[in-house]
């Protein structure tokens, strides 16, 4: 094989690599389902009828990705929490998939570690169920819900300042249209 000829179906792979569908599309127009969850300090919580607009980050301490996006979706609950007003236009919550890794702090510990700026509800979703209720395909994820729980849109890891910027702008669209 020439050198060319290797370059080209180098590029073709690598253009066929990004054509696989994304997952998540597939979650769009569903409503999450009735399922009972509790906060980290044990008040519950239901998700499907929160009955306004909601961002739901999906992650676990035990992620790496989810570790690595951090300062980019703190970056987001910086921007959103302004845009949220006084009446809470809408919800930010994080949902904590699984148990919290043994080597690292507990996932509460975790939480009373970030900055008040920063800190948003967190679902602890050690069971799963809720996370299998959405039929979630991987994460970092981060969904869009509208006021009747159906979810709109979506994002995976935010990767830096610009991916994160790109969805609080669809956020403040969607919630100005709300």
């Amino acid at each position: 094989m020439d050198r060319r000829t290797f370059g080209l179906s180098g590029l073709s792979a690598f253009a066929l690599a990004g054509c696989r569908k994304d997952p998540a599309l597939a979650l769009h127009g569903q409503r999450l389902a009735s399922v009972p969850a509790s906060l980290i300090d044990g008040t519950g919580i239901n998700l499907a009828t929160l009955g306004r607009p909601a961002v739901l980050r999906f992650w676990g301490l035990w992620c790496g990705p989810c570790r690595i996006d951090e300062p980019y979706w703190e970056e987001a609950v910086r921007a959103l929490k302004p845009l949220q007003g006084s009446e809470s236009r809408f919800d930010l919550l994080s949902v904590h998939i699984g148990l919290a890794p043994r080597d690292g702090p507990s996932l509460s510990v975790w939480a009373a570690r970030r900055a008040p700026d920063v800190a948003v509800l967190i679902v602890d979703d050690r069971t799963q169920r809720l996370t299998q209720s959405v039929r979630v395909p991987g994460t970092p994820l981060v969904l869009l819900v509208d006021a009747t729980g159906q979810i709109v849109d979506h994002s995976w890891a935010f990767k830096s300042s610009r991916g994160a910027a790109r969805f609080v702008g669809k956020v403040r669209e969607f919630v100005g249209s709300a």
